[in-house]
């Protein structure tokens, strides 16, 4: 873990923080079908490095995500307050954090500073195994069943937004994802 830090401390080290792997698997596909250039390491072994300027670190793992010491970080719904702490102490200064509203008691306790972009639960409707969300731009049907993975979307949009993908642009290839 410190070699990852060690080869990525020139980068933009985005960190996913989720122990839902469609999260992380969801907003690479968001990225590779906008032709955004990246690296990337998960817990499970795989990675890629193309010596790009961002890094994107995926994990459940908090210690692991301390060290990473990230410049963005998204915190998906099912991180506990707990969990959250450690890392909200190691977001480098001037960093940004797309959190959950759960958290927002304990991301306004931090001492940090960094930008703060809190997301609420999507509005969604669900017929039999199939999910349709409610957005500014008209409702729309998702090819996935994984309920988690659309409670999450909208912290997935802001943290794609940095990337430069905005709302327009986000959701088609959200709409094939499975």
């Amino acid at each position: 873990m410190e070699n990852l830090f060690e080869e990525s401390k020139n980068k933009t080290r985005v960190l996913i923080l989720s122990t839902q792997a469609s999260v992380a698997r969801l907003f690479l596909e968001i990225l590779q079908f906008h032709g955004k250039d990246f690296d990337f390491y998960s817990d499970n072994g795989v990675f890629t490095n193309s010596n790009n300027d961002f890094v994107i670190f995926e994990t459940s793992d908090i210690a692991k995500a301390t060290l990473f010491k990230p410049n963005i970080v998204l915190m998906s719904s099912e991180i506990s307050s707990e969990q959250a702490i450690s890392v909200l102490e190691n977001i480098i200064p001037g960093g940004i954090l797309v959190y959950d509203s759960s958290l927002a008691e304990t991301v306004e306790k931090s001492l940090n500073f960094f930008r703060k972009l809190e997301y609420s639960g999507t509005s969604f409707s669900k017929s039999n195994s199939h999910f349709t969300l409610h957005t500014n731009i008209g409702a729309i049907p998702i090819s996935s069943s994984d309920e988690n993975l659309i409670k999450n979307i909208d912290g997935i949009k802001l943290l794609s937004q940095q990337f430069g993908v905005m709302e327009e642009d986000f959701y088609e290839p959200v709409m094939n994802f499975e």
